[in-house]
């Protein structure tokens, strides 16, 4: 999983917003104790507003409240090919919570020079990283579930696909995984990666502070974010247009320039999943890696080279 180029970004990113609440937690605590005098219970409450505030956005990641139901359809067919952004979109969501969150991280170190500045500022703006922390979180699990999941692709999922098509120990093994097994290794990956820049967090926060102050070293955590964060926005921008679909799914007459000799086999069917209006795609870096859902289609409806992931030029 790691070795795709998409989903190393986003694991680095998913581990990098880790860090960064875990150096808020530190460097809060420490301004608290230190800068304005309070007792130790004193300060465990006013760190705990990160908790707070990622409890806050809990109906955020359920989509209680950016819910698709929530707009109006289009009304007639030619509406549904016309360009349209909602505020319940994805591309709108991952924006405002992506970007926001080392906007966040550069306001904390701007509100916490010391005594000079209330300590409702830095506490509010603490509360706001945790707020935003878990929605990019959240936003980066579903990217993985959404873009590795293909528990639904596996024999006897899909109507597609026909059972003499099967070898027979998968015809007698029709277990479905709830959740495949590579979206757990990729999300295993990404927060043991986490975990690990978290303690490093730990260990060399007091070295940082020390070095360069508290506010140089959270300034310096949020502006790597949002460098992460325009990586991320590239990696899930659609670029490319991928054929997904073979073209005689639809329709092709036999003995045409289209037929080849696979099509031959008449336990073969293609994967068509859900109702596409096209055979096309436009695909980011993270849905053309190896593991992706959409290469597992392409290469089931044999529009990848036998044993790669590349192209199968010609479909």
């Amino acid at each position: 999983m790691v070795s795709q180029i998409g989903f190393a970004i986003l694991a680095l990113y998913l581990a990098w917003i880790y860090a960064l609440v875990v150096l808020v937690t530190l460097l809060l605590g420490a301004l608290l104790s230190t800068n304005y005098g309070w007792t130790p219970q004193y300060v465990g409450l006013g760190v705990f507003a990160l908790a707070v505030g990622a409890f806050l956005a809990v109906p955020l990641t359920k989509a209680n409240l950016l819910s698709r139901d929530r707009i109006e359809p289009a009304r007639t067919d030619s509406m549904t090919f016309q360009p349209r952004v909602t505020w319940s979109s994805h591309l709108v969501r991952r924006c405002i919570f992506t970007f926001a969150l080392p906007v966040a991280g550069l306001a904390f170190t701007l509100t916490s020079p010391g005594p000079e500045v209330s300590w409702a500022a830095p506490t509010i703006m603490s509360a706001t990283v945790g707020f935003l922390a878990t929605l990019a979180m959240a936003e980066c699990i579903g990217l993985t579930m959404e873009t590795y999941d293909t528990c639904d692709l596996q024999p006897g999922a899909n109507s597609k696909h026909r059972l003499q098509s099967m070898e027979s120990h998968v015809r007698r093994r029709r277990t479905n995984y709830s959740c495949f097994p590579r979206v757990i290794a990729g999300l295993f990956a990404a927060q043991g990666l986490g975990f690990f820049l978290a303690a490093a967090a730990t260990g060399v926060s007091g070295r940082i502070t020390r070095a360069l102050g508290a506010q140089a070293a959270t300034a310096v955590v949020a502006g790597i974010l949002l460098f992460l964060t325009i990586l991320l926005s590239l990696v899930l921008w659609r670029f490319k247009t991928v054929q997904v679909i073979p073209n005689h799914a639809f329709g092709t007459k036999k003995g045409s320039k289209d037929w080849t000799a696979e099509d031959d086999d008449r336990f073969w069917k293609p994967v068509i999943v859900g109702n596409p209006s096209g055979k096309v795609r436009r695909m980011n870096m993270l849905e053309t890696g190896k593991w992706s859902r959409w290469t597992e289609i392409r290469r089931m409806n044999k529009l990848v080279k036998p044993g790669t992931w590349e192209v199968q030029f010609g479909k």
